[in-house]
């Protein structure tokens, strides 16, 4: 349950702030190392935001899969050794 209000918070402030970077009419220029683009600075954010999630989303399963390989070893080692008592 806690977390499904996790991710229903998560959601409701990522829609807020969507919301309010499309009010943000202004243009900027953004430079890259090897060009430049114009684009609005809701767009901007809405990219950063998103990329930032996704950095999140990857980090987060990493060490998600980290810990669940080393439950399911200590699991075995736990059931080896019911075996031999």
């Amino acid at each position: 349950m806690k977390g499904i209000l996790t991710i229903l918070a998560i959601l409701i402030l990522l829609t807020f702030a969507f919301v309010i970077g499309t009010q943000n009419e202004a243009y900027i220029t953004v430079n890259y190392l090897i060009a430049q683009a114009n684009m609005r600075v809701s767009t901007l954010i809405a990219i950063a935001l998103s990329l930032g999630v996704l950095v999140g989303i990857l980090i987060m399963s990493a060490s998600w899969l980290r810990l669940r390989v080393q439950l399911l070893s200590a699991n075995s080692k736990i059931n080896s050794l019911k075996k031999e008592h």
